[in-house]
């Protein structure tokens, strides 16, 4: 059976102060080590947010060729099948580079003449030219200004394989070419036409 005098005595022990003042600073020690592990695991936790959004970004603009290649296949393969004698059709486009971006700049030009004349007559003319160029950028309410963008060159179009059922017969086969040709503007030895 459980002797509650022998506990009684225990707890009496452990009350005396010593214990007590060690049990405190452990205590204490403990509350601080708690309070600072959280805080450098939220700093933590942030961090590898922050660098996630970036790595999306960079993946959206990484994406972007891509995504531009397929929105131009797909709308090519929509309409290389309405052409009277085309069955299903498959469209691979392959592009030269990426997108170009030409961003808004401030041009500031200066130039000045300035005539000289020595003392045995003789004249000269020193002209000085000197041109300072900045990109200029969007000062919104982002935390980073980003450049005025003034137009976007998308890639140029480097060839197109068309497979397509009933491109066997010549004429559908010049069908399909001249339509490829005329949606991207290229000549005719970029684009290959061939049978399902």
């Amino acid at each position: 059976m459980v002797d509650f005098k022998e506990i009684k005595g225990r707890l009496k022990e452990i009350g005396s102060k010593k214990t007590l003042q060690n049990l405190l600073i452990l205590l204490l020690i403990a509350a601080i080590t708690v309070i600072a592990s959280s805080t450098f695991l939220d700093s933590s936790r942030q961090n590898r947010n922050s660098i996630g959004d970036s790595d999306i970004q960079l993946n959206k603009d990484l994406n972007l060729k891509a995504s531009y290649e397929e929105q131009i296949e797909t709308k090519l393969k929509n309409t290389l099948e309405q052409i009277s004698g085309v069955g299903e059709v498959s469209v691979m486009i392959t592009l030269k580079v990426g997108k170009e971006i030409v961003p808004a700049s401030n041009v500031v030009e200066t130039e000045s003449e300035t005539n000289e004349r020595d003392s045995d007559g003789g004249t000269r003319t020193v002209l000085q030219q000197s041109a300072d160029k900045k990109v200029v950028v969007n000062s919104g309410s982002t935390a980073s200004d980003q450049p005025l963008i003034v137009k976007e060159i998308m890639p140029e179009v480097k060839g197109v394989i068309v497979v397509a059922e009933g491109a066997e017969h010549p004429e559908v086969e010049a069908r399909l070419t001249e339509a490829v040709q005329t949606v991207l503007g290229i000549p005719a030895f970029r684009v290959k036409v061939y049978p399902r």
